[in-house]
């Protein structure tokens, strides 16, 4: 049996609820049950997810296993929604940065 922690990135695109929360759950759930090294990032239409409220539910659920959400800042400002985004426990950042970062790092990036 291979104990080899994975490292997986959720790149969360849609804003649509239906397609992204199963990619969130299953991020809490790779970090929860199976100690894996997991990432979050919100991306394009995802962003507006986000800040929508449509899954704050999972946004807890994630942060309550030690999965910091992260999205993109420079589609935050592109699709007006900061000031929303603002009351979100989820980190501004370059996202071109933090992909670069998983391919150094060698996680599978997973999009939903």
């Amino acid at each position: 049996m291979d104990t080899k922690q994975a490292k997986v990135a959720f790149m969360i695109l849609s804003d649509d609820p239906a397609r992204a929360i199963p990619g969130l759950v299953m991020a809490k759930r790779l970090k929860e049950h199976r100690g894996d090294d997991v990432r979050v990032l919100f991306f394009g239409p995802g962003v507006k997810l986000a800040a929508s409220g449509d899954v704050d539910t999972q946004i807890q659920e994630l942060r309550a296993v030690d999965i910091l959400p992260k999205a993109c800042g420079a589609n935050v400002e592109a699709y007006g929604i900061a000031e929303p985004m603002s009351q979100k426990p989820i980190e501004l950042l370059s996202a071109g940065q933090e992909v670069e970062e998983f391919h150094h790092q060698g996680y599978t990036v997973l999009t939903f």
